[in-house]
């Protein structure tokens, strides 16, 4: 099983969701026979989409821009199981990995006509026959994840289809690299990494399976307390901050209206 993990995050392999997926993929190799190959997003060189619509009509299935996201897109193509491993980013995935995203329109058709399915649900079917499933693997500093991950699951199944994708989202992200959490952590990668072991063995995991590791690190009250002290900084320090802030905006204000 060829299994390609996209790494999506700025901090490359210090990336706390890389722990999880690291974990996962070396419980799957326990019980799997798996040709692992990594991409890191941060390292590549990665330009928007320009909107031209060439991969359609001037280079069907073929992006005009020469950068790495033609390499990537093979990689894609050729993997039996794609995991994309990110932070959340402001409700969405990392801008970087967002455009990497963005540029796979060459692997789409433009054409609607004769495709009722993708017609009613606003999409255009696959150019090519896409043999990979799908993995998210995601931590967030957020303590529920029901909501926050809204707008990546509805991304994703435009894109894979509706439930044709698996999610492994993890709040409490940043505790996995907090040092008076390690032995909490610790004892969750564990738990993915069983699941890693479960999913190469049967191609799917339990629904307790992926409640245990997808469950809180710690009650809300704690983990609020945890997340808040983190940062060095108390909540005087940023007040002050914010008052200055709105100085500045308040400043700037008073420029444009005398611009306008």
């Amino acid at each position: 099983m060829k299994v390609l993990i996209i790494n999506g995050s700025p901090r490359g392999e210090n990336s706390n969701t890389m722990k999880v997926t690291r974990a996962f993929v070396q419980g799957m190799s326990e019980s799997a026979d798996i040709e692992v190959e990594t991409v890191t997003v941060k390292d590549l060189k990665i330009e928007p989409c320009l909107g031209c619509f060439c991969c359609w009509s001037k280079t069907p299935g073929k992006c005009v821009i020469k950068d790495d996201v033609r390499s990537v897109t093979l990689k894609i193509l050729s993997s039996d199981l794609v995991i994309y491993s990110f932070p959340l980013f402001y409700y969405s995935v990392p801008g970087k990995l967002k455009a990497l995203i963005e540029r796979q329109l060459p692997t789409v058709a433009p054409f609607m006509e004769g495709q009722r399915d993708y017609l009613v649900n606003g999409g255009h079917p696959p150019r090519f026959t896409a043999k990979h499933k799908t993995i998210l693997i995601s931590t967030c500093g957020f303590y529920p994840t029901d909501k926050s991950y809204d707008a990546i699951r509805a991304q994703f199944s435009m894109i894979c289809g509706e439930g044709n994708f698996m999610e492994i989202f993890l709040g409490e992200g940043e505790l996995f690299s907090r040092r008076v959490t390690q032995r909490r952590c610790q004892a969750r990668l564990e738990a993915v990494h069983d699941a890693g072991v479960e999913y190469g063995r049967d191609g799917e995991l339990s629904e307790a399976t992926h409640e245990k590791i997808c469950s809180h690190l710690y009650p809300p009250t704690m983990y609020a307390h945890l997340a808040d002290v983190g940062w060095g900084i108390t909540m005087e320090d940023f007040r002050k901050s914010d008052e200055e802030t709105i100085k500045e905006v308040e400043a700037l204000g008073k420029k444009i209206d005398l611009i306008y």
